[in-house]
């Protein structure tokens, strides 16, 4: 229990700090992409209060040079600490409008262009997907979690259309990542973590430049079947489980 008060201290508190530093820091200096390597450097210090270890595999598939679009599992608030240290600084981030009303971690957010959206307004989702797909081509890598919210059962749910579309207007090469074992120390609903071991699993890249761009669930089975292979058996699918949510 103490050390996850602690834990909880550390993470609201390092975040305040370095959202701040990271807010002034894009502004200032744009191009130096100070928010995600904030977010690096949070997420290491997150994961150190809680006790949580993290091991990566396919971490070449990180180093590539342009744009990727990252496309991964969620079951936990802790997968943001897990995958962010093996992101390029390039990195932004899709993430749900209210993180944005956060006091100093939203500037820092807004401030260096992570997108938001809100899931529940379909048109303004895509009209959020469009500005990401814009930034990608333009040389920014992007992640995004492919349920569009964490699993509640803790199995990998269906997924939502809506990044697979934006990844084929993109055309850069997708890397399904799957994250393994973290709604064991940070469920959702929770407020305090528990140590454990997380397995992050970087898939090769799927090359886009020849993928045809009307096929939006042949690019949803290829990348669910890569993060499928990275998880325990109690967090795949249930067989009956439909493979698809909706349209963003």
């Amino acid at each position: 229990m103490l050390r996850s008060l602690w834990a909880l201290f550390v993470v609201v508190a390092s975040a305040s700090i370095l959202g701040f530093a990271a807010g002034v820091a894009s502004v200032v200096y744009p191009a130096s992409y100070a928010t995600m390597r904030a977010t690096r450097v949070w997420s290491r210090v997150a994961l150190g209060a809680a006790g949580i270890r993290v091991s990566y595999h396919g971490l070449e598939h990180t180093r590539r040079r342009g744009a990727t679009v990252f496309i991964s599992n969620h079951l936990s608030t802790a997968d943001v600490w897990a995958v962010a240290p093996a992101l390029p600084a390039s990195n932004l981030y899709v993430a749900k409008r209210s993180l944005f009303r956060i006091p100093l971690v939203g500037w820092a957010m807004t401030a260096a262009g992570f997108i938001p959206i809100d899931r529940d307004r379909r048109e303004s989702a895509i009209r959020s997907l469009d500005a990401a797909a814009a930034r990608v081509r333009a040389g920014r890598s992007i992640t995004l979690f492919a349920e569009g919210t964490r699993s509640r059962t803790g199995r990998l749910g269906p997924f939502k259309k809506g990044p697979f579309h934006l990844a084929l207007a993109s055309g850069v090469p997708v890397v399904p990542v799957a994250i393994s074992g973290s709604r064991r120390s940070f469920p959702p609903g929770a407020i305090l973590t528990r140590p454990g071991r997380v397995q992050v699993s970087f898939a090769p890249p799927i090359d886009l430049a020849a993928w045809p761009r009307e096929d939006v669930e042949g690019l949803m089975a290829a990348v669910r079947r890569a993060i499928s292979s990275g998880l325990a058996p109690d967090e795949l699918p249930e067989p009956a489980d439909p493979p698809i949510a909706g349209a963003s």
